[in-house]
């Protein structure tokens, strides 16, 4: 199984080279939500898609942003360190993967598609007509 999922977008890198040499505080930050809400779309389906034991795992499910991506994280800090044994599985011990952010990620593929297009059109948009 691999081990990231990752979708690329053509022209995205050009977009944020214009941005960074329009020196637009504004714009960074559009594009850093652009992808948050991006992120939202997977993240908040992926924390009911996780094991629920305890509930631990699944309130560790978060969406992060930056201005170069949209990143869902599961299992930061000390009180999850199974987290990535439980998404990629650990044959040792008999621990079958159980891939939920993936799974998850693949099922809002057509969503945050569509929300990532609107907001990046947005963006252009409005940098276009100032």
């Amino acid at each position: 199984m691999a081990r990231d999922f990752e979708v690329r977008v053509e022209g995205l890198r050009e977009l944020r080279s214009a941005i960074r040499r329009a020196k637009d505080d504004d714009l960074r930050k559009e594009l850093a939500q652009a992808h948050r809400e991006t992120a939202d779309v997977v993240a908040q389906p992926a924390s009911r898609a996780a094991p629920h034991r305890s509930g631990r795992l699944a309130r560790t499910v978060k969406p992060s942003a930056s201005v170069k991506g949209a990143i869902v994280r599961a299992g930061r800090g000390k009180s999850v360190p199974y987290a990535g044994p439980i998404h990629f599985g650990w044959p040792k011990r008999h621990i079958k993967p159980n891939p939920f952010l993936f799974r998850t990620a693949a099922k809002k593929q057509d969503e945050y598609t569509e929300v990532f297009r609107d907001r990046i059109t947005r963006l252009v948009r409005r940098a276009l007509g100032s």
